[in-house]
């Protein structure tokens, strides 16, 4: 049974069944593209080990604007997979959580945001010394979890405001265990990266969603 969830920060475990969930209209109200501004889902890792993470993700800002201008009303709006994209990876006002819903420890958290860093690197969205500077700032950081691990309803929360990320890590019991600013637009990559970079388990379930409701309010033929 799952829980519902709270918020994360960096995508994690790779080759994961996504399930989307809707979410509450009226949350929509600061943008007129309701399509594409919130996401609401939960993504699972079932093959050896079961992982589980909910995702909630808000992007305001024009960006929502801007992609609903770029889908709504296309004949085959999902043409524009890879500039749909670069839309999301270019917002600079977006709130991330994530919520786990599932234990596991500190060292698969990290070896799986290592992972991810790998692969914006290689898509050349990090450089290879961001990609080092990141990934040892993340063993730093969440060395803090080293004894609990990481606990089923604990949550990882980011504020990304222009190349400002705000994080906080708040545990089962309701402890702070992270909370800090980080500046640098390497901090905004990596967060929207690991969502809609190119080999990003999470982006085409959320370009999936965005393109399904885009059709859904496009008029009948």
């Amino acid at each position: 049974m799952r829980r519902p969830g709270t918020r994360l920060r960096m995508p994690l475990l790779v080759g994961l069944l996504l399930v989307v969930s809707t979410f509450s209209s009226a949350l929509a109200q600061e943008s007129q593209a309701p399509c594409c501004s919130r996401f609401d889902y939960v993504l699972e890792r079932t093959i050896f080990k079961v992982d589980a993470v909910r995702l909630e993700l808000t992007v305001h800002g024009g960006t929502p604007d801007r992609v609903a201008r770029l889908v709504t009303g296309r004949a085959d709006p999902r043409s524009s997979s890879d500039s749909v994209a670069a839309l999301y990876l270019a917002a600079d006002d977006a709130r991330v959580r994530m919520t786990f819903l599932r234990s596991f420890g500190l060292k698969r958290f990290l070896d799986a945001n290592r992972g991810v860093m790998e692969k914006l690197t290689k898509a050349g969205i990090l450089s290879d010394e961001e990609f080092q500077t990141l990934d040892a700032a993340n063993a730093d950081r969440f060395q803090v979890l080293a004894a609990d691990g990481i606990r089923d309803g604990d949550r990882i929360e980011h504020q990304v405001r222009g190349d400002t990320v705000t994080t906080r890590y708040t545990d089962v019991s309701g402890a702070v265990r992270v909370d800090e600013v980080r500046v640098g637009s390497e901090q905004r990559r990596v967060l929207l990266g690991s969502l809609f970079g190119p080999e990003s388990g999470f982006r085409n379930g959320l370009l999936d969603l965005v393109f399904g409701r885009a059709e859904a309010e496009s008029p009948a033929e």
